[in-house]
C-alpha cells in the first residue's frame, strides 16, 4: 500500500513539473490544449476497452497483438513514408 502510494506521489509531482516546465517553454498553446481535448477522450476510451479485455486473452493472442502494434508503430514510423503518411 505505501509503495502505491510513493509511486503515484512520484508519478503526480513528476507530471505537476513537467506541465510548469512546458507552459513556462511555450509548448503548451490553444492548438495543443484543443488537441488533447479531442485526442484524450479517444485515449481513455481505448485505455479502458483495453483494460476491460485484459486477462480475457490467451497469452499467444496478446502476444500477436503487441506484435502486430509494434510492427504498425515502426512502418508508420519509417522516414521513407513521412511523405505518404504525414502529408507532407
Amino acid at each position: 500500500m505505501i509503495s502505491r502510494a510513493n509511486i503515484l506521489l512520484f508519478f503526480g509531482a513528476s507530471d505537476f513539473f513537467s506541465l510548469v516546465s512546458y507552459w513556462f517553454t511555450g509548448l503548451i498553446t490553444i492548438d495543443s490544449v484543443k488537441f488533447s481535448l479531442i485526442v484524450g477522450p479517444v485515449y481513455g476510451i481505448g485505455v479502458w476497452f483495453g483494460a476491460s479485455l485484459f486477462g480475457k486473452a490467451s497469452e499467444a493472442i496478446f502476444r500477436t497483438i503487441c506484435y502486430a502494434l509494434i510492427a504498425a508503430a515502426v512502418i508508420a514510423g519509417l522516414p521513407a513514408l513521412d511523405g505518404i503518411l504525414r502529408g507532407g
